[in-house]
């Protein structure tokens, strides 16, 4: 006997899929910084959505490791320990490496040029643009990236991923002069890309992932022992 879900059932998923999203995008650009508490009653006002589909959302976040469910206090947005962030660009650098190789592999004329349009609007925002317009021109370069690999399942892993490393990368590219170097290492992995150099771009993506863990983790390293003294350990 096949079992079927109810209509209320299949209905809860796509919602729950947008509130999720919206706290995600929250959580991305600061609006929900580190620490702070998720308010049940809010999200149910914003999204109109019951109680119910709020809690089955906070219980998804906390899996995929943006939420933490305290006693006493409820879900309050993950911190990043230091050990959190080094775990983090060592997947980030294996998985966007392996998208740079797949996109030279495969990656349509279409695509390319898609790519290629992404560095403009890049250098656009970085010649006096702010960081959230740098943020946002970056984001359509790897989305270009990501669907230029021709990996659906690679894909959903790695925008996952960029939720959760987009506050890392504020700490990358606030540092001094990691803007230049950071343009200058994505403008390698295109042109290895548009030549179809499939080890050159898997290089490439290395060699940037490893620049921006460069810049980021002293950062967080003096911004997590300044909370606490074994915050970098733990």
């Amino acid at each position: 006997m096949s079992l079927q879900q109810s209509p209320a059932v299949r209905a809860a998923a796509p919602t729950r899929s947008r509130v999720a999203a919206g706290i995600r995008a929250d959580i991305s650009d600061g609006t929900l910084p580190p620490g702070s508490k998720i308010s049940e009653r809010d999200i149910c006002e914003t999204y109109d959505v019951s109680r119910t589909v709020v809690r089955e959302t906070i219980r998804q976040l906390e899996a995929e490791g943006f939420v933490t469910v305290k006693p006493n206090v409820g879900a309050v947005v993950a911190e990043i320990t230091y050990a959190d962030a080094q775990s983090l660009f060592e997947i980030r650098g294996a998985l966007e490496s392996l998208a740079c190789s797949l996109f030279a592999q495969r990656g349509s004329l279409a695509n390319k040029h898609r790519l290629v349009e992404t560095i403009k609007v890049i250098e656009r925002a970085m010649d006096g643009g702010s960081l959230e317009e740098i943020l946002a021109a970056k984001d359509d370069f790897y989305d270009a990236l990501f669907e230029g690999a021709g990996n659906p399942e690679l894909t959903a892993t790695l925008q996952l991923l960029h939720a959760r490393i987009q506050l890392l990368r504020r700490y990358s590219l606030s540092a001094k002069g990691r803007n230049e170097y950071s343009l200058n290492e994505i403008k390698e992995i295109v042109r290895a890309i548009v030549a179809g150099d499939a080890e050159g771009a898997r290089l490439a993506g290395v060699h940037h992932v490893a620049q921006a863990s460069y810049a980021a983790l002293p950062r967080i390293f003096e911004t997590t022992s300044a909370h606490s003294p074994d915050a970098a350990t733990s």
